[in-house]
């Protein structure tokens, strides 16, 4: 199995949206099953968003830290988003995710590597130095700096960039909008590749709520297109055989 992570150099660029299009556009595309990890220090959405409930959770979970996180105490742990993608949720409340994933992101990264025919898209939230979630993007297969083209947000970016680079973590990077600044020049400041352009939609939501089944009717959208081709990027992108990386 793969470990994609999702996250940002500065506060909603739209990390949660994007990863849940992404975990929800895996299967029809890549022919595997995925699930769906919200591990966002400042705080869980996905229940709020999407009227899941608050349990289970991240602190269901780590209830079991102390023994090996097999492939069937994930997915017990797991909601079903619009009735078919497995979803662990985060609490909603920052300071208690953080308590959660502080000793348990180790742990979560080495027990996803072992799901076999399943892939993890898990969204990080801000990725910054000492977040809780840190053991998570060490381990993954690939990591999404997702940002808006925005001048304001070159500079972070730029900034993230070096240091994931600089721990060897493979990283890339999306754009959500193609406007006011090109993408591409994101790309060229940060020395990343731009793996995608994902159409700014306001009602994504209102959709994934629905479901993204892949069938003709989605295939006309916009937003599916763009899904569908970060997807097939990403699968190009990863190494054989991957399986969650050891941390450096």
């Amino acid at each position: 199995m793969s470990i994609i992570a999702v996250g940002s150099v500065k506060a909603s660029p739209g990390v949660t949206t994007l990863s849940v299009g992404l975990a929800m556009s895996w299967a029809p595309v890549a022919g595997r099953g995925a699930v769906l990890i919200e591990a966002d220090a400042d705080g869980g959405v996905l229940a709020a968003r999407f009227g899941l409930a608050p349990a289970p959770s991240l602190i269901e979970l780590s209830a079991t830290a102390r023994h090996e996180l097999t492939t069937d105490r994930i997915q017990t742990s797991c909601q079903l988003l619009a009735g078919t993608l497995p979803t662990l949720v985060a609490p909603g409340c920052g300071e208690t995710t953080t308590a959660v994933l502080t000793p348990l992101a180790r742990r979560l990264g080495e027990g996803l590597g072992h799901l076999g025919e399943i892939d993890a898209v898990v969204d990080v939230g801000r990725v910054r130095v000492g977040s809780p979630a840190g053991d998570l993007v060490k381990r993954c297969d690939l990591l999404l700096l997702v940002a808006r083209p925005r001048f304001d947000q070159l500079v972070p970016l730029v900034h993230q960039a070096r240091r994931v680079v600089a721990q060897n973590i493979p990283t890339a990077l999306v754009c959500v909008g193609d406007r006011p600044y090109p993408p591409t020049e994101m790309a060229k400041a940060s020395q990343l590749n731009l793996l995608g352009v994902i159409a700014h939609e306001p009602k994504m939501a209102q959709t994934f709520e629905r479901g993204l089944s892949g069938d003709q009717r989605h295939r006309r959208l916009l937003l599916w297109r763009t899904l569908a081709e970060l997807v097939r990027r990403i699968q190009f992108r990863l190494p054989a055989g991957a399986g969650g990386r050891e941390a450096a």
